[in-house]
């Protein structure tokens, strides 16, 4: 009997019950299953050598958690199969996996023996006195002003999840119109590109914040990211390509998109973030590195 090591992310009033029965599906299955809710305790970090699979449920931001302490493991400690049961709001990193959101999480473990393993590359990024990785992207400018604008607004009255994305878009529309045009400066695989810009995103999967899609064609093992750049001239353009997603309309817009394994950037925002957390932005330079095919993802 295989096993499972169950890591949840409980939301408010919700524990006891999704435990029960996500517990329930999985041994449904034929696994055997031990529960951990990784926002009280700390033990499953020594207990996962024990497991098959670490199956972690939760959003984008519970999959990171996960991850950090993953990636402190030597190359002796045992490698663990992960999978998702996205229970986020945005889940940028299950979309990019062809994981489905929608999909009730019996369906989702039901599949799990006809899956397979996708390979998913890490982004490290260091400066003079900085370290840390990164799944999805790491950036400047706007995406991390939304951050810290979503963490202040009181988001109690929203019903559901897409109620939540549309107002982060509403949010970001409005940070559109304000946000301050940075200098930068690119060496990406030693082509230079210099410019102001309003965003700035070194994106390792497809999509952003509230499922903005940066980067379409974006693959979790290709080796490369996709450095992403909206100039101070195409302000009012991505704001009336966020209005039309506002509206649920069809719509397109050309980011400047490079391709590159390394990346050097020197830019003067003072906002910056990885992943979905606001962070003091590294010294300049910093140096954006992949590491390619460190974790597997069961999809």
């Amino acid at each position: 009997m295989k096993q499972v090591i169950l890591l949840h992310n409980p939301g408010a009033g919700d524990e006891d019950h999704l435990k029960a029965d996500l517990i329930k599906a999985i041994e449904a299955e034929g696994y055997g299953c031990v529960y951990f809710s990784i926002k009280k305790e700390e033990s499953w970090k020594t207990q996962i050598d024990q497991a098959d699979l670490a199956v972690i449920a939760g959003g984008d931001g519970t999959v990171r958690n996960v991850l950090k302490e993953l990636l402190q493991r030597t190359a002796l400690d045992k490698k663990i199969p992960l999978a998702i049961l996205p229970m986020g709001t945005a889940n940028n990193l299950s979309k990019t996996l062809g994981i489905d959101n929608l999909l009730p999480h019996e369906q989702h473990i039901a599949h799990w023996k006809d899956s397979r393993l996708q390979p998913f590359d890490v982004g490290v990024l260091q400066s003079a006195d900085s370290q840390d990785f990164f799944l999805e992207s790491a950036g400047y400018g706007l995406f991390p002003q939304l951050i810290q604008h979503m963490d202040n607004k009181d988001t109690s009255h929203l019903e559901n999840a897409k109620d939540e994305l549309k107002l982060a878009l509403e949010v970001l529309y409005q940070l559109v119109q304000s946000a301050q045009a940075e200098q930068y400066r690119i060496n990406a695989d030693g082509e230079i590109f210099e410019g102001r810009c309003i965003l700035l995103e070194i994106m390792n999967i497809q999509s952003i914040g509230p499922n903005l899609i940066l980067s379409p064609f974006a693959k979790t093992d290709d080796g490369v990211f996709d450095l992403v750049l909206v100039e101070e001239d195409q302000r009012d353009a991505l704001a009336d390509y966020i209005q039309q997603l506002i509206d649920e309309k069809e719509a397109a817009f050309d980011w400047k998109t490079i391709q590159a394994k390394k990346i050097t950037v020197d830019c003067t925002s003072q906002y910056m973030h990885i992943d979905d957390e606001l962070i003091v932005p590294f010294k300049n330079p910093i140096l954006a590195d992949i590491r390619e095919k460190v974790v597997e993802f069961l999809i």
